[in-house]
């Protein structure tokens, strides 16, 4: 996806920034009939793509949004929907002349405004609970500072929602050996499967079925993982062998990017700094402090997620990752990647976090996204630069990695890979016609 680091030609620029996707499909056609930069070519062509995508993730109509509001909130009218619109509450954009409202515009109200929580005609008590579960082993890694280690059983899950005769292949994600995951096994798998390394960046299992056959693809799996207590003093820490990790010093476009914006941004919150720990503290704390967490569209639609970061000053886990590994890069701190699930006893969603090289602590977990939404409790902040909680299934340790077999067509997640990739032998799937699960069968402590 380096391409998306060339910026599109103008007059396609100007019909998307007036919401005429159809002008600029239109454009697209008529300038890749010219002669073009191989770079920009491969451009146009996902653009092609993209706006395709934006339609998908902008499903809702003025009218239905306003109904899945009203149906979320009480006593929630005409007026307040129109009010909130205007004010650019609500995550919109014109489509072809028409409002659409981005699938889970309704979550991030909720987020932008908190109050709204208290209109809510249905509490989510699993998340309440899940959220007073993790706080309870907290606290208890924070006041012992004994790791736990963990023995849970999970299953992820694709579903064919096309009625269209084809050939499906499937890639879904399975926990990896490394880092704090000890252990790992494939318990049972819904077809035949290929299994990538135990090791493999991004770890998977891959099926294949045909429509005459059964085109729900599951994985059952088992992975023992423990929790990270660090213990560090920041006036120890030493300067690394830049060789031994040029690997997670660099630069890996269109997301990892040293530009002008991002080194200025470096530079201002890290000031005379030079002591790596406080650096790369120093941006965990501007993050948490600077950036609202919001969902986000999926990121094959942003040219550059980490400057999308520091410009919109909003964006989710995976953003703030990014965020925080392109500044710590650019001032020499060696920084990857780390995702999967949060995967808690209730139930399991995406997640995304990032590890820094401390010489000569090694590899020290930070998650911004965690720290920052716990910004109010300053313990909890602390503990979430440089330990982790074992609520985690971990399947990928880099962004951007391939997958085993290559995809055919573009994936619906070019980085990363937490839900799982589909694809028909003839063309790519959109996401309305597959849905994913993420499900938590068994979670214990062994230790």
């Amino acid at each position: 996806m380096e391409f998306l680091a060339a910026q599109l030609p103008e007059r396609i620029s100007y019909f998307e920034s007036t919401g005429d996707y159809k002008g600029a499909l239109e454009e697209i056609e008529h300038q890749l009939g010219e002669y073009l930069p191989s770079l920009v070519e491969k451009r146009l062509l996902w653009e092609k793509e993209r706006i395709l995508r934006l339609k998908d993730n902008y499903p809702y109509t003025s009218e239905k949004a306003f109904d899945v509001l009203s149906d979320i909130f009480v006593d929630f009218s005409r007026e307040e929907f129109d009010s909130l619109s205007d004010a650019k509450k609500l995550d919109s954009i014109v489509f072809d002349g028409e409002e659409r409202f981005e699938r889970r515009f309704d979550k991030n109200l909720l987020f932008v405004m908190p109050e709204y929580e208290n209109r809510l005609k249905k509490k989510d008590t699993d998340r309440e609970e899940t959220r007073a579960s993790l706080h309870r082993e907290i606290n208890r890694l924070i006041s012992d500072r004994r790791p736990a280690k963990y023995k849970i059983n999970a299953r992820s899950s694709i579903a064919v929602r096309s009625s269209e005769d084809s050939f499906f292949r499937c890639w879904l994600p399975v926990s990896r050996i490394g880092d704090q995951v000890s252990s790992t096994k494939i318990i049972k798998t819904s077809h035949s499967c290929f299994l990538s390394p135990d090791a493999y960046p991004q770890r998977t299992v891959y099926m294949e079925a045909d429509s005459k056959h059964d085109t729900l693809f599951s994985v059952d799996f088992e992975y023992e993982i423990s929790e990270i207590s660090s213990s560090i003093n920041p006036y120890e820490c030493t300067e690394p062998d830049r060789k031994r990790f040029q690997s997670y010093l660099g630069e890996k476009t269109p997301h990892i990017v040293f530009s002008p914006l991002m080194k200025s941004l470096a530079k201002e919150i890290a000031g005379g700094e030079t002591n790596a720990y406080f650096i790369a503290k120093s941006f965990y704390n501007w993050i948490c402090e600077n950036i609202k967490y919001t969902f986000m569209s999926e990121y094959a639609l942003y040219p550059n997620l980490s400057e999308f970061a520091a410009i919109n000053l909003r964006g989710d886990c995976g953003v703030k990752a990014l965020l925080f590994i392109t500044l710590c890069r650019i001032k020499g701190i060696p920084a990857r990647w780390q995702s999967g699930w949060f995967a808690a006893p209730k139930g399991a969603s995406p997640h995304d976090w990032a590890l820094i090289w401390l010489e000569p602590f090694g590899w020290i977990p930070v998650d911004c996204s965690f720290g920052g939404s716990r910004k109010d409790i300053p313990a909890y902040k602390e503990f979430y630069f440089g330990n982790l909680d074992a609520f985690r299934m971990i399947s990928n340790s880099a962004f951007m990695s391939p997958l085993i077999p290559a995809k055919k067509f573009y994936r619906s997640d070019p980085f990363d890979n937490q839900v799982g990739e589909i694809e028909m032998d003839s063309r790519a799937m959109r996401s309305y016609e597959r849905d994913y699960s993420l499900e938590i069968l068994s979670f214990e402590r062994v230790v």
